[in-house]
């Protein structure tokens, strides 16, 4: 990816490329999405998803292109819950997970002014969990068990608070 990437609000044209990525049946297994939903189902799902507005999810996008989304989830005004996802399968392993992640602090603390944001990744996930810890995030124990890729396996839960994550990455001034 030679531009930078960003985030924007999900806009009805990004339906495609999402509903597109749910054909890629190793990014569904790793992300917990549906294997072989229909497309007019996936579709509908990503139609929902941005024209209701429960979670807070915002499209990254590289140049003109969207490549993941990132996810601040929950309804508190002091703290969420971190997700991401990079698609299609065949750009992981390029840093993209590392970027968008990073992406949902920075949005989270300078734009929310969260204190803290929380996430979640499967024991068996170590891409996930090294990207976790690559941003700083600690942890903080397990919240039980989940199934990644058919295995049933702890999840291990992490934190970034808003000072440690300012003291890694300043606020440049006048913003």
């Amino acid at each position: 990816m030679d531009s930078p990437v960003h985030l924007r609000p999900l806009e009805l044209a990004d339906i495609a490329t999402y509903a597109d990525w749910g054909s890629d049946s190793r990014l569904c297994l790793h992300a917990g999405w549906t294997v072989d939903r229909p497309r007019p189902a996936r579709e509908a799902h990503w139609r929902r998803v941005i024209e209701e507005g429960s979670v807070l999810r915002l499209a990254a996008v590289g140049g003109d292109e969207v490549i993941g989304y990132v996810d601040l989830s929950g309804s508190d005004l002091d703290h969420r819950e971190l997700g991401y996802v990079v698609g299609p399968s065949a750009r992981w392993g390029s840093g993209l997970g590392t970027t968008i992640a990073q992406l949902g602090l920075a949005h989270g603390f300078t734009e929310l002014n969260l204190e803290w944001i929380d996430a979640e990744a499967a024991e068996l996930n170590h891409a996930s969990i090294r990207i976790l810890q690559r941003l700083g995030m600690t942890e903080t124990g397990e919240s039980g068990t989940d199934t990644y890729l058919g295995v049933p396996t702890p999840t291990r839960c992490f934190r970034i608070t808003r000072e440690s994550y300012l003291r890694e990455n300043p606020v440049p001034e006048g913003k």
